[in-house]
């Protein structure tokens, strides 16, 4: 839940209204849609000016970027974190490392994730969107890259890599959409349900 805003007179360093604002407008934007939150909106929530936001963000569309290219940045550092502390060099437990460690960011972040995945990618408007597509490709490429070695080393079948890191992805997208937090299973419990569900088809040994 958004904490109250801070009176109109509180000063703050530049970075951390900035995140301020960002944290306000990824609730905004998840709760009444990028159409439905302006940016008076957010000023309120932020208890600033609206001139005073400006200063930041001169336009909707800008701060929208921003809200995406912050949650982006810190998932992929995420990732890459999760994968290194495997400490290991097997494919299989670095995609599940990063599945796992995705679907608790998604858990943790259910507002960012609508915003990111959903919200941004759906407004035809929005203009360059060069640095975000850069971000959403390094983080795929981070469990493309597992499948590819996973599938080199002949544990899964030389079925397409692209394909299958989307296959994985889907159902990760998916999972903000009917999982509710206080369900019968956690988030990590079902994302290693969908992952087992996902790779049985593709082990070269149906053993196991």
């Amino acid at each position: 839940m958004t904490q109250p805003a801070p009176p109109a007179t509180t000063k703050m360093p530049s970075d951390q209204r900035k995140a301020q604002i960002i944290d306000a407008a990824t609730q905004l934007f998840a709760n009444s849609g990028y159409a439905g939150t302006s940016l008076r909106d957010v000023a309120q929530q932020c208890g600033m000016t609206k001139a005073a936001l400006y200063y930041h963000y001169p336009d909707k569309e800008s701060l929208l970027k921003s809200v995406v290219s912050t949650r982006m940045t810190r998932l992929n550092d995420l990732m890459e974190q999760a994968i290194a502390a495997t400490n290991s060099d097997d494919p299989m437990l670095r995609m599940r490392a990063f599945l796992l460690a995705c679907a608790r960011y998604i858990d943790q972040n259910r507002s960012g994730w609508v915003v990111s995945s959903r919200i941004f990618w759906s407004i035809a408007a929005i203009s360059d969107r060069t640095e975000m597509v850069e971000l959403r490709d390094h983080f795929e490429s981070l469990l493309r890259t597992e499948v590819e070695r996973a599938m080199a080393a002949g544990t899964l079948l030389p079925e397409n890599p692209s394909l299958v890191t989307r296959l994985l992805l889907s159902w990760l997208n998916y999972i903000p959409r009917w999982h509710k937090p206080d369900g019968k299973l956690s988030v990590e419990e079902v994302a290693e349900q969908f992952l087992r569900l996902s790779l049985n088809g593709l082990l070269t040994d149906r053993t196991t």
